[in-house]
């Protein structure tokens, strides 16, 4: 299964951290991509790698740097230890003026201290996956940027079969017009991988608190309510023969491993 990833930090590559998306207000629209990985950290080391990308957020803080980020914790449904940390774009040209960490931490505290820094936090990382999503604003839900007051998302990450991909993305867009008939998603936002795993759709909801999940409808019975049974059981059966692998989980905004640009919403609170 491959689940979404998001651009970690602290990754032991040169890995360019771009112009990331400011916290905006509801209604703005998503990036057109993110460059994402996922970083599973080794038993025990919790604690030394969050004080690393603590590291690189007051480095990027003290020498100005443009880019910006949000950070996530894998919460219910995923392996332990994944910290995820998303940087957006919307152009690749963007990608070239990217600032690599190593370059951060350097002019932050040195070349001496920057590269002790980045060899400890290098150390304390198992894994990493990396990959590109662009936004496919034809099949989300009153697509909205990431609002950081929202806390939370609910992921979907499904792995379609090659030669089902139409079919899929048919059902998903049956699936949006009765998830649009309904107020009880206030954004569904809906993404494909065009680096890294193949046929990789990807689903985000955000949610502040988990009392909200109580009223979102089950798609099943939403699907049953808007085309009737029969039609209902035809799309069901079209999504299982065109699903390869798919997983559900929880990510949790982590504020403190962020650095996350101030917005009109923002600015307010």
């Amino acid at each position: 299964m491959h689940r979404l990833t998001a651009l970690a930090l602290s990754v032991p590559l040169l890995l360019g951290l771009p112009r990331a998306a400011t916290a905006q207000s509801p209604g703005a629209k998503p990036s057109e991509y993110l460059y994402i990985v996922t970083i599973t950290v080794k038993a025990g080391a919790v604690p030394a790698y969050e004080s690393f990308t603590k590291k690189i957020v007051a480095g990027a803080e003290k020498i100005g740097a443009a880019q910006h980020w949000t950070a996530w914790m894998v919460n219910i449904g995923g392996p332990g230890r994944t910290f995820d940390i998303v940087l957006p774009f919307d152009k690749w040209s963007e990608v070239d003026g990217w600032t690599f960490v190593p370059q951060i931490l350097t002019k932050a505290y040195g070349e001496a201290e920057g590269r002790r820094i980045m060899a400890a936090g290098s150390a304390t990382i198992e894994h990493q996956e990396t990959s590109v999503l662009r936004l496919l604003p034809g099949l989300s839900v009153r697509p909205d940027a990431f609002n950081p007051r929202a806390g939370y998302i609910h992921l979907f990450v499904t792995e379609v079969e090659p030669g089902m991909v139409p079919a899929w993305e048919a059902y998903i867009a049956k699936l949006k017009a009765a998830q649009e008939k309904t107020t009880q998603f206030t954004s569904v936002v809906r993404r494909v991988s065009v680096l890294g795993s193949s046929n990789t759709y990807a689903t985000a909801i955000p949610f502040s608190k988990f009392a909200e999940r109580d009223s979102w409808p089950v798609n099943d019975e939403l699907m049953e309510s808007t085309y009737g049974k029969a039609q209902a059981d035809s799309l069901d059966g079209v999504r299982l023969r065109a699903t390869r692998n798919a997983r559900q989980m929880v990510l949790m905004l982590r504020p403190e491993l962020s650095r996350m640009r101030a917005g009109p919403a923002e600015a307010s609170r």
